[in-house]
């Protein structure tokens, strides 16, 4: 018999609001000691966001902060030049500074339900190139799979390999 989601779920999982300010998910995600966070609005999981969604992010703001600025006065269209990796990283700064979790989360959910076989979880994961599922049922969040959880069961025993 093929274990199930309920059996192995992690319960109690920590989440984030939308709402919450990029720097302050990163001082979450080091508190928890995680890579990533279910978000969500109220009871309902609205999305997942992780620390590659902020490296993401990262660099298109960097790619933005990077050109030049432009203003235009009676006289036309002037460049303001970025002289310096300070200034873009100044300004890179300052535009993270005021992005929340809702503009980089991942609104696709990977969810299953508690019933569902590890086998299938697994392939879900896989074909998806994701690291974590979420069990929820309607819409609430009951606990969490990762994939750090498949290599914990394999190392217990839990787990064997396909033949």
């Amino acid at each position: 018999m093929d274990l199930t989601a309920a059996e192995v779920m992690r319960r109690n999982v920590q989440t984030v609001p939308g709402s919450l300010p990029l720097p302050d998910l990163e001082r979450a995600l080091i508190e928890a000691g995680v890579s990533g966070f279910p978000v969500v609005d109220g009871e309902k999981v609205v999305g997942v966001v992780s620390r590659s969604d902020v490296v993401r992010q990262l660099n298109v703001e960097n790619a933005a902060a990077s050109t030049s600025d432009f203003y235009r006065d009676a006289s036309g269209f002037h460049e303001i030049p970025l002289r310096t990796s300070e200034q873009v990283s100044e300004r890179v700064g300052e535009r993270m500074r005021h992005l929340t979790v809702a503009d980089v989360m991942h609104r696709q959910l990977y969810a299953v339900a508690e019933d569902q076989t590890l086998r299938a979880i697994a392939e879900t994961m896989l074909d998806n190139d994701i690291h974590r599922v979420l069990v929820t049922h309607q819409g609430r969040l009951l606990g969490l799979i990762s994939a750090t959880d498949f290599v914990r069961l394999y190392a217990q025993g839990r787990i064997k390999r396909a033949q």
